[in-house]
């Protein structure tokens, strides 16, 4: 492949090549795949009812829901210090931006990342129950780092302060967090992946688990369950039966939940409950060789 130059002209957006997949997109890509997970799994009845606690007060929808799982991450950090973590996507896209950008591009990006290592720190140490404003500014930053990883995009807004507006609508988020939805009694990993189960379908890393209980974060101002996020849900449940999670091998979901940040709401479902289809050997066995068509 012919290499370009990929060197950040002042102000405009550029695009960085990645081949980066997901277990979303094995799934959204495959229809025989979606088939097998509907006559494996059984979706469990959403009939949950409650009101919209914090509406969006912008646009930026997708760059709030990932400065919001930086937050969230934060915040669990700081109530389970004992938590599994792991290394920030955001430092992974710092390192391209510095290889495929000028040198004033890669100062400027490394300043706002070190900065919000500082502000991270501060916060773990101090007696603080939440993120403080200064590190939800940070949580932006990121999540602009982020999309560099994820999408190839650099935005040039990344080097202006967070507009108020998107800061307070992450506060707003953050202030519903109950303490009781995510303080582990044993073991609580941030941004869970599965061995070699994630590399199956080209990268896959879940939000968090505390416990024996899987967490998927939403921040949609939809209240839904629909199939496209069970599938994803179970997908990882799926990952963790063929690879472990972080190593733990011998790691036991028995609950999947997904928290509705802007509702303050966690909605669990047993695994059981879900496991009607045939035989689970037989079913890991055929997503193994699915997964190797693609990847």
């Amino acid at each position: 492949m012919e290499k370009q130059d990929r060197t950040v002209p002042s102000g405009v957006q550029f695009s960085l090549r990645h081949n980066i997949g997901s277990l979303t997109s094995f799934l959204e890509d495959n229809a025989d795949v979606r088939a097998r997970f509907l006559a494996q799994f059984t979706k469990p009845e959403f009939r949950v009812k409650a009101p919209l606690l914090a509406p969006h007060r912008t646009k930026d929808h997708s760059l709030a829901g990932t400065a919001f799982d930086y937050l969230l991450r934060f915040y669990i950090q700081k109530l389970n210090p004992a938590a599994k973590t792991s290394a920030w996507v955001a430092e992974a896209a710092l390192d391209d931006l510095c290889a495929s950008s000028d040198a004033a591009t890669c100062k400027k990006a490394t300043t706002l990342f070190e900065q919000a290592k500082q502000r991270h720190r501060q916060f773990l140490r101090s007696s603080q129950r939440r993120p403080p404003r200064d590190l939800i500014e940070s949580s932006v930053d990121l999540a602009y780092l982020d999309v560099i990883f994820r999408a190839g995009i650099v935005d040039p807004r990344i080097f202006k302060r967070p507009r108020k507006a998107l800061v307070d609508d992450l506060e707003c988020m953050l202030a519903l967090v109950r303490p009781r939805f995510f303080r582990a009694e044993k073991r609580c990993i941030l941004n869970p992946t599965f061995g070699t189960a994630s590399e199956l379908v080209g990268g896959a890393d879940a939000d968090l688990m505390v416990d024996n209980m899987l967490i998927d974060v939403k921040t949609s101002k939809h209240l839904r369950f629909d199939r496209e996020i069970f599938n994803q849900v179970i997908g990882y449940y799926v990952l963790s039966c063929i690879g472990g999670v972080c190593n733990w091998r011998r790691a036991k979901i028995k609950h999947l939940a997904v928290y509705y940040a802007r509702y303050g709401l966690l909605h669990r479902i047993p695994v059981a409950n879900c496991l009607t289809g045939g035989s689970m050997l037989t079913f890991l066995g055929w997503f193994r060789r699915r997964a190797r068509l693609d990847y």
